[in-house]
């Protein structure tokens, strides 16, 4: 609950004799957000003054010290800086007894009046200029009945009928702000505290979810390496009857070492030895892929154990508790305790995914149609290289680099590892891969969202490595 008007009318009785003469020294932006902070100076010394319009929480008093600052100062405090900063404080006043308040400042060639509209879900700060003019606001105007642009003259709020009759919930006397102060900063601290547990068990659940969608994906690649032994056994059977093998037959029914039936498919395209080749090289590479899948199998039951602990422990901790919680979190996922709440207030929402891939680099996955047409067409850049499964729906992959600069072959490899994973033939051994520069991508005229055309390009006939792309997925940031 913000302040009452009674209560501000307290505040202002004790800034009038307290305040009025003392020079503005510094406009602040705390990093708090919603407020600015006034640095004053007078005989006996400095005093600090803080203004808060949140919503629920507008208030005045001053406070022990000064607040820390924003990196970037608010543009109005700012604009208080140019206009405010050096002059002396004449008078405080309650405008209509209500939950407004007039700062007025003057100096030897300038004066204006900060006016501070305290109205709990609007709030709002002016700057008024010596005609009374307003010369800006902390805030857009957030009224429907008042034009309070820069320009206009400034026109209070209608009083509220229960102004003279609101509620003090604190006592007047030397102690008033301090009492208000330690009151909100409460309020704020519990606040703090559950958005803290919030981002962090947002973030933990979202880390379980990825984790438990790996884990479906490396079961299967589980279910796959299981089948080395029968691939193998087939190349056996296939390298005795190759001369059985009738020329574009897509399988054969032979017989196996122990004589029972047996029945391998062949690609119609291939010759008999380059079919049993096929066969004993996917049946060794998924054998000696087994023991890296069977211990990324234990390691992500492992940390889905730990992720459940963590939910739990953030559940039920105090200030204290979570605070060790989030150090906890820190050492065993650096990401997960750094990643940021999905509720903040971002420029936009990004198209794309990032993964790190080989020499350091960064490849970025759009996130639908949509996305890839934003990441190409807003994001890329011309020397950028771009991926894309040939003849299939699925992302496109975008990899910056430098002008002229070439893509190292492990980085190619990765690029189009993520390019198959994140397409409609993920689930595919052998993928083939286009791959460009951003400069020969277009987007033909009243084309589909994702749908674009290339100028030039290069294939990469990519045979898919499931613990590669379990690695490549490993590493999204945050």
């Amino acid at each position: 609950m913000s302040l009452s008007a009674a209560e501000i009318g307290l505040v202002v009785a004790q800034w009038q004799r307290d305040l009025a003469g003392l020079f503005l020294r510094k406009a602040i932006s705390p990093a708090a957000g919603d407020r600015i902070a006034l640095e004053l100076y007078g005989p006996a010394g400095e005093v600090f003054a803080e203004i808060v319009t949140a919503p629920g929480a507008c208030r005045l008093c001053r406070i022990a010290a000064k607040p820390r600052a924003a990196e970037h100062p608010h543009p109005f405090v700012m604009l208080l800086r140019r206009e405010a900063v050096g002059l002396r404080i004449d008078a405080v006043r309650q405008v209509g007894g209500d939950r407004v308040v007039a700062i007025d400042l003057a100096g030897a060639q300038r004066g204006g009046t900060l006016v501070c509209e305290l109205l709990s879900r609007h709030g709002n700060l002016f700057w008024l200029g010596e005609g009374g003019a307003i010369a800006g606001s902390f805030y857009p105007n957030r009224s429907h009945r008042r034009l309070l642009v820069p320009g206009a003259p400034y026109v209070p709020p209608l009083p509220h009928p229960a102004a003279t009759e609101s509620a003090r919930r604190f006592q007047d006397g030397d102690g008033l702000e301090e009492e208000i102060a330690a009151h909100y900063a409460q309020r704020e601290s519990c606040a703090s505290l559950e958005e803290e547990r919030q981002r962090l068990a947002g973030a933990v659940k979202r880390s379980h979810a990825r984790l438990s969608k790996l884990k479906g994906k490396v079961a299967r690649d589980r279910e796959r390496a299981a089948e080395a032994l029968q691939l193998q056994i087939r190349a056996h059977v296939l390298q005795a009857n190759l001369a059985r093998v009738p020329k574009g037959a897509s399988q054969i029914s032979l017989s196996d070492f122990e004589g029972r039936p047996i029945t391998i498919p062949l690609d119609p395209s291939r010759g008999a030895v380059d079919n049993m080749t096929r066969l004993f090289e996917k049946a060794k590479r998924l054998k000696s892929a087994t023991p890296r899948i069977e211990e990324r199998a234990r390691k992500i039951a492992r940390e889905l154990e730990a992720l459940v602990r963590f939910a739990e422990e953030i559940g039920r901790a105090d200030g204290e508790g979570l605070a060790a919680v989030h150090a906890e979190l820190a050492k065993a996922f650096p990401a997960v305790a750094a990643a940021r709440t999905g509720r903040r207030k971002d420029p936009e929402r990004s198209p794309f995914h990032e993964f790190a891939i080989a020499a350091g680099r960064v490849a970025r996955v759009g996130r639908s149609a949509a996305d890839n047409d934003a990441l190409t067409l807003r994001f890329a850049r011309p020397d950028d290289l771009w991926l894309h499964v040939r003849g299939g729906a699925g992302s496109h992959v975008v990899v910056p680099l430098g002008r002229g600069e070439e893509p190292t072959p492990e980085m190619l490899v990765d690029a189009a590892h993520l390019a198959a994973f994140y397409s409609k033939a993920k689930d595919r051994d052998d993928v083939e891969v286009i791959y460009t520069r951003r400069r020969y991508v277009q987007k033909p005229r009243g084309a589909p969202p994702g749908s674009v055309r290339l100028l030039k390009e290069k294939t990469i006939f990519l045979r898919v490595e499931p613990d590669r792309i379990a690695r490549l997925l490993d590493r999204e940031p945050g």
